[in-house]
């Protein structure tokens, strides 16, 4: 059985973008994701996995470093695009 929530799907994207499955790394929701190995590009794959995904474009006041430290974090960003609200980061 698949998560269908907006985390989980965010949980499948980073896992398919840091392969952290692989590695046997249990990600928590506030687990710093530049600790554990992302890279500039890397969240850029995240991201326009993302986007893809969830059929949203993020605005561009969310596109940094802090919106993609966590899963939490880039819930937040996503729950808010596909409200059509301004997300807080």
């Amino acid at each position: 059985m698949t998560d269908s929530s907006t985390p989980g799907i965010v949980r499948k994207l980073i896992d398919q973008q840091l392969n952290f499955a692989a590695h046997d790394v249990e990600l928590k929701d506030d687990d710093n994701l530049w600790d554990l190995g992302m890279t500039s590009l890397t969240c850029l794959g995240l991201m326009l996995s993302i986007e893809e995904s969830f059929g949203i474009e993020l605005p561009e006041e969310v596109l940094k470093e802090s919106t993609f430290r966590t899963v939490e974090s880039i819930t937040a960003a996503v729950d808010a695009a596909l409200e059509g609200v301004p997300a807080v980061s």
